[in-house]
This record gives structure tokens, sequence and C-alpha cells, in this order.
């Protein structure tokens, strides 16, 4: 019997149509992942080709997380159809095994849900064959990956969701029942993983994951981009052990779903009450002496909600039949009458939406969704923010509303066609209330749906702020950020009650819904990213503490406008294809229709239409007259052409800048600038220079030049270039003045997100707004993808080190050197404007403020005009004045940044060179933008990095004080010594700011914290270089890569301090200072730097300055085992058996042994009862010469041992940061 209910049940499914529309719609996203650099699935990105092993094993995981969905109704469907036919007495009949009928539906149901993975697997496969696609991109084609990817995952993942799924069908007997248990698990399991995300929980992560997912990534998070290019994950450690334990998982819940399932009804053994019908003969009698027309709503009410018990007491007192006089019926079908039969309707279907058990069980799931993403939400270094208002708005947008696409979905159908399922249909339709009237109160209560759900997240939120000791609460940001959040999903909304509507089928308006979602992926791949043509779509409006929703919000509402009468548009059309009655044939339909729009519903129609056109053609105007819209692709091509056309001009001669002197107007309510300027320039070179190219920014105006007598070779107003032949050539040596004026003004709003330079309340802009000179490497394609795709070969590199031509321009300007600064900056009189220079001078002239600064010595040609409403915290250090400017609501860390800008001024000036500035300051800036900039004494802080930090627990990472300190030591390394624009460059500046603020923070919170946050450093750099777009290079030769500059750079320094000590590098890097600081042509570059490091470390250590900074190595350091036994002293041996191996790679992670000869630190540690990291206790750490690859050694300590450790503090450059500590067994006197 089992092989005919699985055969049967087989044919059944491939004749289904959402077997092949579900199947169809995941092989073209696989088709479109393999195919697309538009839709990003499996880590396809870089130098990691396409059909890696890597990649289609991440994929087909990936794809099982979604597939379950599907699974749900294969499977679930299977088990319960024979309830959902109402056929499962015929069957139950029969003679049969419960295990044959169970297991022969189940395999019938995985087998076609196996099928979908197979349409996936071949998507991919063709995908791959794509003419398009760089064959450059492709490495060779294998079926292992598919293979292994089928037999790890699919298959094991499949039959525990099958098995998951089926012992819900079993047990609830009921489909709704299996996906609401299916949402469940999908929602627990995203707790889960965001839970167990952090460093300290990887394991547990790995093991708990069902799908295997964290398990993979876990196997592969340090991979480079040639390991993810030719190996398939290694099927050991917590891999294996997840597989195995999902797997027995799967077969106790088949074994549960096989003692649950009963061959019987569930009303078999009691007596079984025969339907009762719609209306009893009492409720009809009642209803005929009703005095007057009884609602929709009212019948509704009174069919679904009068229980059996009622039904038989009205049929006890209604008097045996007999003739009846009916009352004349007052027919006052008014504009009143109509509203109370929408309010009533509206209450109604509201209140059967929120009595509902779908609603109810997707508002727990939201919610709990919501609560973990409020624990676990990102940080920094392990780090949170405080729970401000705005931030709690966003963490509900992005954790919460998927569950309200659901419930906006499902409830769409619902509410359309509730009255027909409850059977009272036609009754309904015979009412004498208009189609409008049924239709407005079905969408007011959909909307009130979104509405009561946002309302439970914000209270979920406000009392998670509570929770957490925070009652700053901001009501009136919540209420915006509702309003906002709610609008896409109310149009939604009308969107799916029109296919419901149109379709007059529930099933095809839901299949046409999820067409809908899949097709805005679509339109992404495609390239069709305008908000005109992408429907709900409107420019970002993010919240700022400091400029609120500011001008971002005009773009958003116009479009939410535009798109809002395009949806009352649909509303008007549902309502003239709106059914009563037995539905007619589509052309009936189409009749009924113009009728209906030929009266008031026409009018209110051609109207709609009025207003959304001219609302349309105002939103373009704006978008692509006012401004340019230009998709991805069309970027791409105008860097193309502009690299074709001007490459020629890279080697031309420019003047250089010697002096900026600007006066700046800032108007922060119109959000616009006037900048007038003038540079002194000289000509610099041994030639005469005849022609300028001159360049300016896309977004600013340039209102006049004057450069002497010029005429005009060419101008570009796509690239905004012009080219300037100069009547007089300038002659070497020669000096002259250039004039300028140019406007920033942004009057309308683009396609995109605004800019948000020039703000209400924060604004902040950097001379990169001004005219430029020669050719910029800047506005070329980086991304190797699109250059190949466009014949531009491969990307640029910086120029090597031994390139002598590239010393002469650092790596900031290449047409500026060391400059004069004087700026008068003027803004509105309630805001300070800020700019680099010491404070000249003060005063207002009507409604404006000035303020003059001036360099009193030459900085960098890099120079920043902020301007805002803040609150100043001032202070000083040995007479220099330390201002912080921040918003008057992000007080939380101000002392700790100011205490952090002394140390930093304390151990700088002591260890290195005399700061050059008589001031500094921070100033807090909107966060549009997430970083912190160091210009010359002044240094731009997003609020979303410092200001916001919630640092009230000791244990976490001051990740404030660190960045404070970073940012003050760039006036060092960057604005004393600043590199040439050649490889390594960012080493001397970026990589020493790391170096210089590690140590002020160890002087404050002791060696012991580093360890924390050098695990996250380390982590970080393993972790992102498998992400490298064209190739890792040896720290001396970093290209501008963050992970090498930023998170090698703090290990390599700190390592060579523990190697050759504080005081030597340090003296080192003053002589460094000294000798290249505030230097001219030619620029310094690493090697300068190197070179003096190999003076002064031993020649024994010669070797760790080659693998630190002149190669790629790696080491991996572990303790395999770690055993204490108690002596008759009382002391403890502890006896640790070790690893150590070292290995060095190229640029694509291919790596080669390498003889061990390093210092490397031992430690064994003690921890009191309940403790945890920070309370621990140094027994011993002690530094020891390693040379073999497996040893023991053995120590004595005066305390019981907790953990020993091999590279305890990750100083070393380690694959694997995690397994440098091991927790350590105590065994008995005599065992080893």
């Amino acid at each position: 019997m089992f092989l005919e209910f699985f055969r049967f049940d087989l044919r059944f499914q491939l004749r289904s149509p959402l077997l092949w529309i579900g199947g169809i719609v995941f092989a073209l996203l696989a088709f479109g992942a393999m195919s697309s650099d538009n839709i990003q699935v499996g880590g396809a990105i870089g130098n990691v080709h396409r059909n890696a092993p890597y990649v289609i094993v991440s994929m087909l995981n990936t794809f099982t997380i979604f597939g379950m969905f599907l699974a749900a109704a294969f499977i679930g469907g299977a088990v319960l159809r024979d309830h959902e036919f109402r056929i499962a007495d015929l069957f139950y009949t029969t003679p049969m095994k419960k295990g044959d009928y169970l297991f022969g539906r189940f395999a019938a149901g995985l087998t076609v849900s196996m099928l979908v993975f197979v349409l996936v697997a071949l998507g991919m496969i063709l995908g791959h064959a794509m003419p398009w696609l760089d064959p450059k991109r492709l490495g060779p084609f294998s079926f292992a990956p598919y293979t292994f990817g089928f037999g790890v995952f699919i298959v094991p993942n499949m039959l525990f969701i099958g098995a998951l799924l089926l012992a819900l069908a079993a047990k609830t007997r009921s489909l709704f029942g299996v996906y609401m248990g299916t949402i469940g698990f999908f929602v627990l399991w995203a707790i889960a993983s965001t839970m167990t995300a952090d460093l300290d929980n990887r394991t547990i992560s790995a093991i708990v994951d069902p799908f295997g997912a964290s398990a993979l990534a876990e196997a592969t998070r340090y991979w480079s981009v040639a390991e993810r290019n030719t190996l398939l994950p290694p099927l050991v450690g917590n891999l294996l052990i997840n597989r195995i334990v999902w797997l027995s998982l799967a077969v106790v819940l088949l074994m549960l779903a096989y003692r649950w399932f009963r061959l019987q009804t569930l009303d078999t053994g009691s007596a079984r009450r025969a339907p009762s019908a719609p209306f009893t003969p009492g409720e009809m009698q009642a209803l005929a002496a009703a005095p007057e027309v009884v609602p929709a709503a009212w019948i509704y009410r009174w069919f679904y909600w009068r229980r059996a018990d009622k039904h038989a007491k009205l049929e006890a007192s209604a008097t045996p039949a007999k003739s009846v006089t009916i009352p004349t019926v007052t027919r006052q079908f008014d504009s009143a009458w109509t509203r109370a039969v929408i309010w009533r309707q509206l209450k109604l279907d509201a209140t059967m939406v929120f009595k509902s058990l779908p609603f109810i069980v997707m508002l727990v799931f939201g919610l709990i969704n919501l609560i973990s993403a409020l624990m676990f939400a990102e940080s920094m270094y392990g780090t949170p923010s405080y729970p401000l208002t705005y931030l709690m708005v966003e963490r509900m947008e992005q954790s919460y509303t998927f569950f309200l696409l659901l419930i906006v979905t499902f409830y769409s159908g619902e509410l359309i066609f509730r009255e027909r399922s409850a059977g009272i249909g036609d009754v309904v339709d015979a009412t004498p209330v208009s189609n409008g009237a049924i239709l407005i109160a079905k969408l007011l209560a959909l909307i009130a749906v979104v509405f009561v759900f946002l309302l439970a997240a914000v209270l979920t939120a406000i009392g998670y702020q509570l929770s957490q000791g925070f009652f700053g609460i901001e009501p009136l940001t919540y209420a915006k950020g509702v309003l906002l959040t709610a609008m896409p999903f109310v149009m939604l909304g009308i969107l799916a009650l029109f296919f419901q509507v149109i379709s007059n089928n529930k099933f095809i308006g839901y299949l046409l819904i999820i067409v809908y979602l899949l097709s805005r992926i679509l339109l992404n791949a495609m390239d069709w990213s305008h908000p005109m043509i992408n429907f709900s779509r409107a420019p970002e409006a993010t919240y700022s503490d400091l400029n609120g929703y500011g001008h971002l919000l005009e773009g958003h509402l116009w479009l939410r406008t535009y798109w809002g009468l395009f949806t009352s548009l649909l509303v008007l059309i549902a309502a003239a294809f709106w059914v009563r009655g037995i539905p007619g044939s589509w052309g009936e339909r189409l009749r009924t229709a113009r009728l209906r729009m030929r009266g008031s519903l026409g009018l209110a129609t051609a109207g709609v239409v009025a207003a959304f056109v001219a609302t349309g053609g105002w939103v373009f105007y704006n978008t692509n007259v006012q401004n340019e819209y230009l998709a991805q692709d069309a970027r791409f091509d105008r860097q193309a052409d502009y690299e074709k056309k001007y490459r020629k001009y890279l080697d031309m001669v420019s003047p250089r800048i010697t002096a900026i002197k600007t006066k700046v107007d800032i108007y922060p309510d119109e959000q616009r600038a006037r900048i007038e300027g003038t540079y002194q320039l000289i000509n610099a070179s041994d030639a005469p220079i005849h022609e300028v190219l001159m360049g300016i920014n896309n977004d600013d105006v340039l209102k006049s030049y004057d450069l002497g007598e010029t005429s005009v070779v060419f101008e570009d107003k796509t690239h905004n270039l012009t080219m300037l032949k100069l009547k007089t050539p300038m002659a070497p040596g020669e000096t002259r003045e250039m004039r300028f004026v140019l406007e920033n003004t942004n009057q309308a709003f683009p396609a995109g997100r605004a800019q948000t330079s020039i703000l209400s309340n924060g604004t902040f802009f950097n001379n990169a707004v001004m005219p430029g000179f020669g050719y910029s490497r800047g506005n070329q394609i980086s991304d190797r993808n699109e250059r190949r795709k466009r014949g531009l070969g491969e990307p640029e590199r910086m120029p090597k080190l031994e390139d002598l031509s590239a010393r002469g321009n650092s790596y900031i300007s290449s047409f500026a050197d060391w400059i004069d600064f004087d700026t008068v900056v003027s803004t509105s009189k309630d805001q300070v404007a800020l700019a680099p220079g010491s404070l000249i001078k003060e005063w207002t002239e009507g409604d404006r403020r000035y303020f003059h600064y001036r360099a009193k010595n030459k900085i960098l040609p890099f120079a920043a005009w902020l301007s805002a409403q803040w609150a100043v915290k001032r202070d000083s250090h040995e007479g220099i004045p330390i201002e912080i400017y921040h918003s008057h609501k992000h007080a939380f860390n101000v002392d700790r940044m100011m205490q952090a800008a002394k140390d930093s001024f304390a151990y700088y000036n002591r260890e290195f060179t005399p700061y050059q500035f008589d001031y500094l300051r921070i100033l807090e800036f909107p966060r549009y933008q997430r970083f912190a900039q160091a210009f010359a004494g002044t240094v731009p802080f997003s609020e979303s990095i410092g200001f916001i930090a919630d640092l009230r627990d000791a244990s976490d990472v001051d990740y404030v004080y660190y960045v404070t300190a970073h940012e003050v030591a760039h006036q060092w390394w960057a604005h004393q010594v600043i590199g040439a624009n050649s490889q390594g460059s960012t080493m001397l500046s970026e990589s020493l700011a790391q170096y210089s603020a590690l140590m002020v923070m160890e002087k404050a919170y002791g060696r012991e914290k580093m360890r924390q946050f050098l695990k996250y450093e380390l982590d970080s750099y393993l972790r992102d270089r498998g992400g490298e777009l064209v190739e890792e290079l040896p720290l001396m030769r970093v290209e501008n890569q963050p992970y090498i500059h930023y998170r090698k750079g703090s290990l390599v320094f700190y390592r060579l301090r523990e190697e050759i000590g504080e005081e030597v590098l340090n003296g080192a890097l003053k002589r460094y200072l000294q000798e290249k600081g505030f230097q001219q042509p030619p620029y310094t570059v690493s090697t300068d730097l190197i070179d003096i490091l190999r003076e002064v470390t031993p020649a024994d250590k010669q070797g760790l300055l080659t693998d630190l900074f002149e190669t790629i190595t790696f080491h991996d350091n572990r303790v395999l085992e770690a055993n204490a036994r108690k002596l008759d002293d009382g002391r403890y041996e502890v006896t640790m058996k070790l690893k150590a191996d070292k290995r060095r790679a190229d640029g694509e992670g291919k790596e080669t042994p390498l003889p061990i000869y390093d210092t490397v630190e031992v430690g064994v540690f003690s921890r009191p009862q309940g403790g945890d990291e920070k309370d621990e206790k140094v027994l011993l750490l002690e530094r020891r010469l390693i040379t073999q690859n497996e040893f023991e050694i053995k120590v004595i300590v005066d305390e019981l041992p907790y953990e020993a450790g091999f590279d305890p503090y990750n100083k070393f450059i380690d694959r694997v940061s995690s397994d440098n500590r091991k927790r350590v067994s105590l065994v008995a006197a005599g065992e080893s």
C-alpha cells in the first residue's frame, strides 16, 4: 500500500500549479543570482567565482530556508488533503496500514519538494552558461558542489522540515496549524540566530541552527578567495555534529508523527452534530419582523457569532408557524445611513480580524522577533547603543514589518471573501448597501489592522526602553515613524484588495500578490530602480536627532502621494468591478464596470487620474529635469565615458594650490550655500603650463571663475569639465591667483535620497565641492567586473612603492601640498559655524552670524565647514582648548570623549612630537554618514558613532574612547606626516593612528582589556579578506583597503610593540615624525618607516618585520588539551598540549607552510565561581620560543586554574582566534 499511496499522491502533486510556479520562481531566482550582479545570493563577490564550490553550496543551503514554506504546502497538504476535501472518513474505512498511508504521502510530498531544488540546481547551471558572463569570473564546472549541497544540506534539511511539518499535521489536523507552525519555527530560528551570532556563541550557534547555515558559515568564516574558489566545506567538527543532531531530530519527529496520527476523524467517538443552518426558523422570523433594513454587517454578525445554544433558545421560544403582518419599511438610504453601515461593517470586520487566531499568532511572533532584535541589535565591538526612540522605530521596520506583510496579504483575501466563505454572500449582496460602502469598510478594516499591529510594536519598544532604564521617550517621533512605516503597507493592502476583487478568487489573488513581490526583485535585477515605476517606493527619509527628517521628507512624501493616488485609483476600479451575486463572465463584468463608471464613480476616477498624472508630472520634473536621474548601469557607463575620453590627460601638469581663502555663506533653512573663493597657484613644474583642465562636483554650480585671460578649449557639462587655454602660459615657478564663485542649490528633490551636506541643522561639507585640476582617478570605475564589461581592463592599482614619480603628490591631493588657509563662514544667527583654524573673530550682522578662522601654520588641503545648533562642552589640556559640540540630546559620552582627548594629548606629546594647533574641536554631525574624520584640529563625529553608545556596562569595549583617541592621533599621523600617493600610504596614517589609540586605551583600561578589542580586530580582518575585490596585499603595500590598514594594522603594530618594546617602537616613530613631518614633495612612503624600524629591531627579530609588513603571514596557535593536577603543597601543575603552525599566503589566499621560530605567550588564568573573562586573574604569563608544530609544556601555578592559553590575548594574526584558550580539566593525582 505504501507504493500505491506514494504513486497516487505524487501524480496529484505533479499536476499542482503551485509546484511548477514555485519551482520556476525559485529556478529563476537561482538563474538570476548566477548570471546577474543585481541579485546577490551565495557570496559571489570580488574575486570569488560565480560557480565557486563555496558559492554553490551556500546558495543551495539558502534556498532550503525559503523552501520550507513551499514544503508546508506539499507535505502538510499531502497528509491533510483528505480532511480538507472532507473524504477522510471514506479513506479511513478502507483496510490499510497507518504507516503506509502516512509515510507514503509524506514521501510523495518530500519528493516533490526535492524536485523544486532540482529546478534550482538547473537554474544555477544554466546561469553559469550565459554568454554575457565574464569568463574570468567562472571556474571549472563540477558536479561535486551540487552533490555535496544536496547530500549535506538539501536532503537533510528537507527531511527535517518535512518531519516537522508531518508532526504538526498529525497533531493539529489543520493546514492552518501547519502554516502557523512553519512561520513560528522560522521566527524562532531567526531569533536564535540573532541571539547566538556574537563571537562567544559560535559553537552553540553552529549546532542549534537546523538548516546548518551557521555551521557552514563557521566552517568557512575565514576562508580566503582561493579557498572559496576551490574547496568544499569540510564535513567535520560543528558542521558534522549539526547534521547528525538535526537528522536525529528528524527521525524523532517522524516517530512522533506516527504516534500522533490516527486513522479516524477528530469527531470519532462522540455524537457528531449536524452542521447548523445559517439561520434557524426563529432567526428567520426575527428577521422578518425587523423594523428596518438590516445592514450586511448585522446579518453577518447574526450568523457568525450566534452559537448553537442560542439557536436552540430561539427555536424553543419561537411561536408556531402562522401568518405574520410585516410592518411597512421606511427607506432612508441617505449619507448618514451609509456612514452608519460603513462604521458597523468596519467594526465587525476589524473585530473579527483582531480576535482571529492568525492575527494573534502573527502578532505574538512579530513581537517576539522585535524583542529579540531590540535586545541583540547591531553594535560596534559588541557595545550597544542607547535605545533612542528613532532607533526603536528603525528596528521595528527592520525586524517586525515582515509579519505585517504576511498579515496584509492574508487578510486582503479573508476580508473580501469572508461572507462568501461563511455562506451568506448572497444575503449580503441582496442588501441595499452600495459597493463603495462595503469596499471602504473592508479597506478601513485593513488599515486599522496595520496601525494596531504597529501600535503593539510601539508599546513593546517603549516597554523595552523603560526596562533598560532609558526614559527619553519621544511620542512624536514614534507617531511620525509609524505613519511613514504604515504608508507602504496600506498601499500594499490596497493592491492586494484590488487583486482579490479583480481575480474574484482568493487564491489567485494571493498568487498575484506573490508575483508582484517577485517582480520587485526582477525590476531590481533589470536595473529599473526609478521610484516612479516601483510600486510604493519612495526616496529614503532617515531620521536624525540633530536634523529630524529635514528636507529628506519632501521627496519621500511626494512619492508617497503619487503612489497614494495610484492606489486610490485601484480602489475606484475595484468598486467598479465589485461582484454582487453570481459572478458573470469577464465580458459581463467589463460591461457592468463601464456602466458603473458612468456616474459619480466615473467622475471620481477621472479626478483621481488627473491628480495622479499631475503629481507624476511634478515628481518627474523634480527627479528627472531639475535633477538628473541615472540608473546604476548608466552611472557606470558615464564613468567609463569619462575614462575613455579624458584619461589621456592623466599626466597633464596642473598648477598647484598654495593657499585657499574663502567666504562661505550657509543658509540652513534653504539647504543652500554660496562660496566665494580665491586660490593662490604656482607652477611647481619645470615646464610652462599652457592649458588647465578644471572640474567641479556634480552637485555644484560654478557661477564664475577668473584665471586671468583664458579661452575655452572645450566644456563638457556632462562630466563638469572645462579645458582652459591660458593666453599667457604660466612659467615655471610663477604664481597666479584664481577667483571663483559657486553655489550649491538643492531646490528640487531627486529620485534617490536627497543630498545630506547642507541641512537645516547639521551642515557638513568639505573642500571637495570646490574646483579642482587635472584628471581624477576617483571618477573611474573601480569594480573589476564592471570594468571588464566595458572593455576598460583591470582596475587601476595605486602606484607601486618603487614608482618614484608617485611621490610628487600626497594621497590627499594631486594638485596641492601644504597650504595657507583662511575662511569667513556665515550661518543663521541661531547656529554656530565651524571650520579648521584658530577663531580670529566672531560677529553678527542682521540675522546672520559670522566666524573668521585662519590656520596659523600650513595645513593639508583638506578642510570642512559645519553649521548647527549645538550644546558645547569646554575644557583644556596644558593650555590647549578642547571643545566638544554635540546635540543637547546626546550628552551621554561627552565626558568620556573629553577624557580621551586629554589622555591622547598627554601620550602623543610625550611619546611623539608637539601638537601643532592651538585648539581641538570635536563636532557631532547627523547620522546620514557613519564615520569620524580628522581635519586640522577639527574632528567631525557622526551621531551614530560614539555619541549614543551605551557604556553603562563596564565590561563592554569603550570604542568611544578609542575612536576619539584614533582621530586625535591623526593630528600626528596625517596632519604632520602624510604619505605619498602610492602603496602603503594609509599604513602611515590609519595603521599608526590605530596603534597610537591602542596605547592610550591600554594605559586607561589595562592590558587585559585589550584582548577583547584585538579579538574583534582579528575577526574582522580574517572575515573581510575573503571578500577582497582585487587582491590582498601586505601591510606595507596596502592600497586603501580598510580591513588591512585598520584591522591588520592594529594587530601588526601591537605585536611589534610586544616584541621590541614600547619605548623602542615609539622612539622610532618619533624619529620618523621629526624627519618626515610637514614634508614637501617628494613625499614619504612606507619603506621609509620600515627602514627605521629595521635599524632598531634586534637581529633575531628581523624576520618578524618581514612577516608583519612585507608578506601575508598567518599563524595557527591552538590549545589541544589542558589538564591540571593538584600537588601536595597546594599548588597546581598544568599540562598543556599545544599546536603551532605558520603559513604564508599570496594575494588570493593560496598558502605555503613556513618553519616556526617565534616567541609566543603562554598563560594560565583563574576565575571566581560564576565569573567571566573580565573577572579573570593571571596566574602565569610568560613568553616562550616555539620551534615545533606540536609539543607539551608543564607549568606550576599557585591557584586553581580555570583556563590555559597559547597566545591568549590574540596578538598574533591567527587563522582561528577562538581556539587559543581552553578550559583546564582537573585530574586526580597520578593521572596524566
